[in-house]
């Protein structure tokens, strides 16, 4: 399955069948974790464990109730800008090879009953729980509250592509025209998913680069790791050459905070 494809089928599930992952899945998400590099020099591990749920439902972050889980991906990172934002990236990668393995995800941070997850790990001194993800089989019909949840949160909705990138200033909109051969990479990363959808991301083409930049929030820096995943993998899928440079002469302006930037090639 394309990166694309990936991308354009990753949704949100909350309803699970209640049958743990098979010893097959088990493997190739754990081999695929294993050959994973994290990127921005982050340092951020992804672990994967079974919690005793059985068929009551898992309370979990903002996003409510879980039903049926029993397998669960944990994302575990150092604190710093630049970790979380790898780490997203990072947590983002298995996100959609669940999807190819068409196995059902969800990301969930907000205000994670952490402490049954936290026995089944160790983290060291500088080290925190930073999201998790249910991953397993999906129903196949959604239950009512996760219907009501899906419609509540905005997952379906996006913001258009002129408020979210922008050319050479961000008083000037990029139009799916000007962005040329980038019109693709800039799709996926509009598809991304966010913390209660909030898209913090704002991409300003400029001088042969794309600059990214975001909104400040909880979450925001995860959310921006994951739109980074979905540029880049989509760039190296449809041959477009490049590299992510944090440069020094960029500054953060108009109430957003500057990342990184795409050098092109």
């Amino acid at each position: 399955m394309s990166i694309i494809k990936q991308i354009k089928e990753r949704k949100s599930v909350r309803s699970y069948t209640g049958k743990p992952l098979s010893e097959e899945h088990v493997d190739s998400i754990n081999d695929y974790i294993g050959q994973l590099n994290p990127p921005f020099g982050t340092k951020a591990r992804i672990q994967l464990i079974r919690a005793k749920t059985g068929d009551q439902p898992v309370k979990l972050g903002t996003y409510g109730v879980m039903s049926g889980a029993t397998d669960f991906l944990l994302l575990i990172a150092e604190k710093g800008l630049m970790s979380e934002v790898g780490a997203g990236y990072m947590f983002e990668q298995v996100v959609l090879y669940c999807t190819e393995l068409e196995l059902g995800t969800c990301w969930l941070g907000g205000t994670l009953k952490r402490d049954d997850f936290l026995k089944q790990i160790q983290l060291s001194d500088n080290e925190e729980l930073i999201v998790i993800s249910p991953v397993g089989y999906k129903r196949e019909k959604k239950t009512l509250l996760e219907s009501i949840m899906r419609a509540g949160a905005g997952s379906d909705k996006r913001k258009p592509f002129g408020s979210l990138f922008f050319n050479s200033t961000f008083e000037n909109p990029l139009t799916e025209i000007d962005a040329g051969d980038y019109k693709t990479p800039l799709e996926m990363l509009r598809l991304a998913p966010s913390a209660s959808n909030k898209q913090p991301w704002r991409v300003v083409m400029k001088d042969n680069a794309f600059h990214f930049y975001y909104h400040a929030g909880r979450f925001s820096a995860n959310d921006i790791g994951i739109a980074l995943c979905h540029f880049e993998l989509t760039c190296n899928e449809v041959h477009l050459k490049g590299h992510f440079e944090r440069m020094p002469d960029v500054s953060s302006s108009n109430d957003v905070e500057y990342v990184t930037s795409w050098i092109i090639e």
